[in-house]
């Protein structure tokens, strides 16, 4: 019995040594390993104690389009794919809860204010955080919490293929090399080829074309659509059209009014004409702001998304590159640069 005993307490310790041996290593050599890398820029946020930084927070169209020394010398880019108000939301909430008295700057698009926690929430990026403050019950709220994340040797499973791609070869999702970092954007002189760009844009005007069929056929009696159309109908609604809910509207106007005294700036970045062409309920976007900036004097909306750009300022049709960076900056600059000056 006591050599049974003996033999399962080695056997334990040695299970947790292991572990613990395997996280470390995981978030030494990989996991943060690149500051410019999600979990690192959600542990930067919450531990930066500098009063003068100015954060940017987006999806990976933010990440490839706000360039923070064009903006200014103490701009940090924390911007990450899928990113919308699902996770703007925990970012805006940490950033606003510290003294600072600089501008927030936000990405927009027509597509911020979906709720899709299970495709935007990415937990691989917040488990390496969950005990700093408020990474939990953030995830819990969204129901993206399990309790093995809280488990050396377990929480990483199923993410360590994607943490050491990203970690030790440094690449991104779509395995590009021609890219640089600075201060967590992601930059590229890359332009997307005609052929490249004339295929992605036929693809969007098939879901557009469609999103209107679908959208017709519902409402005839002669052309009943299937359950699988009606589904597709609602994805299709959901990546075209602009949507705002109340309730989520309301949670970012909570946030804007809690710190009056923080300019709060948010950038339709620019979109390639593909993109815009089809949110056919675009005015919704102009109309939703006009009415938050008339409340709130400390936010500011800039609508650069059917700014004249030509082709080659795209590094696809749906991200800019730096030709297109640089005149969004030069634009932003110029129209907000009042506010991009730490106070």
């Amino acid at each position: 019995m006591r050599t049974l005993i003996r033999s399962s307490a080695f056997f334990i310790i040695a299970f947790w040594a292991v572990a613990l041996g395997i996280d470390t290593l995981m978030q030494q050599w990989a996991i943060f390993a690149d500051p410019a890398s999600n979990p690192a820029k959600v542990r930067q946020l919450i531990q930066s104690e500098d009063a003068e930084e100015i954060p940017v927070f987006g999806s990976s169209k933010g990440r490839s389009s706000f360039i923070p020394d064009s903006l200014g010398p103490t701009v940090y880019n924390y911007s990450m794919e899928k990113c919308n108000f699902d996770v703007t939301e925990f970012l805006m909430e940490t950033e606003l809860a510290k003294s600072r008295k600089g501008a927030v700057l936000i990405e927009f698009n027509h597509r911020f204010f979906v709720h899709a926690p299970d495709h935007t929430i990415d937990a691989a990026t917040f488990v390496p955080n969950v005990g700093l403050p408020g990474v939990r019950e953030y995830l819990e709220r969204n129901h993206r919490f399990e309790y093995r994340f809280l488990v050396p040797g377990l929480r990483y499973f199923g993410a360590v293929q994607e943490y050491l791609r990203k970690g030790i070869s440094g690449e991104d999702e779509d395995d590009e090399t021609a890219r640089v970092s600075e201060k967590g954007g992601l930059f590229t002189e890359r332009a997307a080829s005609p052929k490249q760009l004339a295929s992605q844009v036929a693809a969007r005007q098939r879901s557009i074309a469609m999103r209107i069929k679908l959208e017709h056929d519902k409402d005839d009696v002669k052309e009943a659509i299937s359950a699988e159309d009606r589904y597709k109908l609602k994805y299709l609604n959901a990546f075209l059209l602009f949507s705002a809910p109340k309730e989520r509207v309301d949670r970012f106007e909570e946030l804007v009014a809690s710190r009056p005294d923080r300019p709060i700036l948010v950038a339709f970045t620019p979109q390639h004409w593909s993109e815009i062409e089809g949110i056919a309920n675009f005015d919704e976007i102009t109309a939703l702001f006009a009415e938050l900036e008339a409340r709130h004097p400390n936010l500011h909306f800039y609508d650069y998304s059917h700014m004249k750009l030509p082709d080659t300022a795209f590094k696809n049709s749906s991200h800019l590159n730096n030709e297109g960076a640089r005149a969004f900056c030069t634009a932003l600059k110029r129209d907000a640069g009042q506010y991009l000056h730490a106070p």
